[in-house]
């Protein structure tokens, strides 16, 4: 018995102190198929995007070059026909091969060019009827559009809607089901905007900040109701809302005189665009950070160009408090919504810093009663701003505002008091005791709902700061 229990063992320690044998590797290697497959993904998405590129390039060049043979109207056919084949060619992929992502790419291009045939719809239109005075004569070769007569105008027109719309309905179908029939009829709407025969700069301005307001209001509304919105292909539905605008806003500064009010509602229209994309849900605070960042020279830029569209119509001494005006509307839109403090505190600077050496500015050019009165009511305004939110900067800004104003202006505003009659020195008086009253009665309830206001602003940027 015991020669058996040690044979057991010296058996035992033989198999575990004996040669291993390593199993021969498969020729069926996960790993290796596995690395197969992700190079197979990254080949496919280059290729879909380098197809993509080639066929927003050959839509460009056609707008640019035409086709050789043929009238406008045939012209124009040929890309209606490519805008079907994209669309045709999504059916394919996703009906015959069951490829989803390439179809969705092709569906997408397809939408992408419905604006641009309702450009060309919009040229072929403003050779027959221009609400602005005639057609323009500086258009380059390439993108002269000319139809003989209104029948043709209009049988080409319906013939394109016949088209377009169930196209336009189709794509909205696959990249936001739920919101298809919403989606496409505003989207319908905004490229409507590219038939209006209006080439002017203040008109197309017009037009293009109503369409991005509008597109602003229909995106904000449907990611409300539709969650699905959300995704990539729900973003990228929202996206081409804002095609036709841009295209009014481009055509009307690379064809014609650019003046400082289209750059203003330019500017305007991408704050807005910015703004929305920065308060969009679920979307990265990097991003947001940086749309905040670039709102602000937006909002500079906004400002220049207000004010250089009202120097005709300002004396000198208004222009440096316009522009500050300008440019603060903005930013405190801006600094109420941001979440990172430290943009928060550079803006608060900006404003404080712009509006105090404007109103100075303005004062010290023309030492009128006008400006400064209006240096003391901005010097005010910064000082009960600064009080009442503890701001140092906004505090000593007013000082200085309310010195300079004073230094510069009391031998106008004494002028101006002698010069008055008694009825309207009265009326003043009045209007004085009365706002002094209004802030004695309601002084304090201000002071705590500024202080709430900012403080829950502030607190939730803490937040958002310790949980980064």
């Amino acid at each position: 018995m015991n020669t058996r229990v040690a044979n057991a063992f010296d058996d035992e320690l033989e198999v575990q102190h004996g040669p291993h044998f390593v199993p021969k590797s498969s020729g069926f290697d996960v790993d290796r198929i596995m690395h197969s497959i992700r190079n197979f993904a990254t080949l496919s998405e280059a290729l879909r995007i380098l197809g993509a590129a080639v066929l927003v390039a050959s839509m460009s060049l056609f707008l640019m070059q035409g086709w050789n043979e043929g009238n406008d109207i045939s012209r124009y056919l040929m890309l209606l026909a490519q805008t079907g084949l994209l669309a045709a060619a999504g059916f394919a992929l996703s009906h015959g091969l069951k490829e989803a992502k390439g179809a969705r790419l092709f569906f997408g291009l397809a939408l992408v060019s419905i604006p641009a045939n309702f450009t060309i719809l919009g040229a072929l239109l403003y050779s027959v009827l221009q609400w602005d005075g005639g057609l323009s004569s500086t258009y380059p070769g390439y993108a002269h559009w000319e139809i003989q007569n209104i029948a043709s105008t209009g049988v080409t027109l319906g013939g394109a809607m016949i088209v377009l719309l169930p196209i336009t309905m189709f794509c909205f179908a696959i990249m936001a089901r739920h919101s298809a029939k919403t989606l496409s009829l505003h989207f319908f709407a905004l490229n409507m905007l590219l038939l209006l025969p209006i080439r002017s700069s203040l008109a197309a301005g017009t037009v293009a900040l109503l369409g991005t307001v509008y597109a602003l209001y229909i995106v904000r509304e449907a990611a409300k109701k539709d969650r699905a919105l959300k995704t990539a292909e729900g973003r990228f539905a929202l996206i081409t809302l804002f095609i036709p605008t841009g295209i009014i806003l481009f055509r009307s500064m690379y064809f014609y005189q650019v003046d400082s009010l289209m750059v203003a509602m330019l500017s305007m229209a991408a704050f807005l665009a910015a703004r929305q994309a920065s308060i969009f849900p679920d979307r990265s605070p990097r991003i947001a950070l940086g749309l905040d960042m670039l709102s602000i020279p937006v909002a500079l830029t906004f400002a220049f160009a207000v004010t250089g569209a009202l120097v005709p119509h300002l004396a000198w001494s208004l222009t440096a408090p316009v522009f500050s005006i300008a440019y603060s509307a903005l930013a405190l839109d801006l600094l109420r919504r941001t979440e990172s403090t430290i943009l928060r505190g550079t803006i608060g600077v900006s404003i404080c810093l712009l509006v105090s050496a404007s109103f100075i500015l303005g004062v010290g050019i023309e030492q009128s009663a006008l400006t400064s009165i209006l240096g003391l009511a901005a010097g005010g305004l910064l000082l009960l701003s600064g009080i009442a939110l503890r701001h140092r900067t906004a505090s000593f800004a007013g000082v200085c505002t309310l010195i300079a104003s004073l230094l510069f202006g009391t031998e106008a505003l004494l002028a101006l008091v002698l010069a008055s009659s008694w009825i309207d020195l009265a009326i003043f008086g009045a209007c004085a005791i009365t706002l002094g009253s209004i802030l004695d009665r309601h002084g304090v309830a201000i002071n705590v709902y500024l202080a709430k206001r900012f403080g829950r602003i502030s607190q939730h940027n803490e937040e958002v700061s310790l949980g980064e």
